[in-house]
């Protein structure tokens, strides 16, 4: 816990931090929903998506003086990190067997 954070600061600032975090959040949200050409797009999307998480989190672990958030927003950094290595694998076999990562490419497949 860190505990030479003065918490007074985090109480009265804690809207706007929130606003911070949901604002990060809702940028990725924005970018993945409306991205349909690039794949690499939309996982910078998510990877935003999940900092916004984070960041909210940890917010509220350092308000309610809980290591719990803390915690879960490592695990989650983690998760992403394991996430990101394992999509960029995919796409660099897809980018050598058809030489695109194009979306529309992919979702002929069917299969």
């Amino acid at each position: 816990m860190l505990s030479f954070l003065n918490t007074s600061i985090i109480y009265q600032q804690f809207n706007t931090i929130l606003s911070i975090g949901l604002l990060i959040y809702f940028i990725g949200l924005i970018g993945f929903i409306f991205n349909q050409k690039n794949l690499i797009v939309t996982m910078m999307s998510a990877e935003v998506m999940y900092l916004g998480l984070i960041f909210l989190f940890i917010t509220t672990s350092l308000l309610l003086n809980d290591p719990k958030g803390q915690i879960y927003g490592l695990i989650i950094l983690i998760l992403a990190a394991a996430e990101s290595a394992l999509g960029l694998g995919l796409l660099i076999v897809l980018h050598r067997f058809s030489d695109s990562i194009n979306f529309a490419y992919f979702q002929q497949l069917r299969g």
